[in-house]
């Protein structure tokens, strides 16, 4: 569960760039993909664009705001459901064979649901 005011690292798992090369019939067909950018629709009405993200790793302080792509929730999803967050990425693939080449534009999303909740202090005397 997330937290109302908390912030969120947001990235995929993909990595940033990859490279194919296939051979056939005398024929070389060499491939390079970048990521653009990945734009997180975040359920709630807000989208977050993001040309770079990084994973949070462990060692990072619990509280610590993404140094390249976040997001923090101004309300709760629950006690109603979830928010569904979809990450679309944007790639460029740049493509060779044959004495030829060209750029084609390339379109991935993926979604998850992510309960929202907030933390209340009660004070006892």
């Amino acid at each position: 569960m997330a937290v109302v005011g908390y912030p969120l690292w947001l990235w995929t798992d993909t990595p940033a760039s990859m490279d194919s090369s296939v051979s056939g019939y005398g024929i070389t067909i060499t491939m390079n993909a970048r990521r653009v950018a990945t734009t997180f629709d975040m359920g709630d009405g807000n989208r977050v664009t993001c040309a770079r993200m990084t994973a949070h790793p462990a060692s990072v302080k619990p509280g610590t705001p993404s140094p390249t792509c976040g997001y923090a929730y101004s309300w709760p999803s629950l006690p109603n459901g979830t928010y569904t967050v979809t990450a679309t990425s944007r790639w460029e693939v740049d493509w060779s064979a044959v004495g030829f080449s060209g750029t084609l534009p390339l379109i991935a999303s993926a979604s998850r649901e992510l309960p929202v909740g907030e933390l209340h202090a009660v004070v006892v005397r």
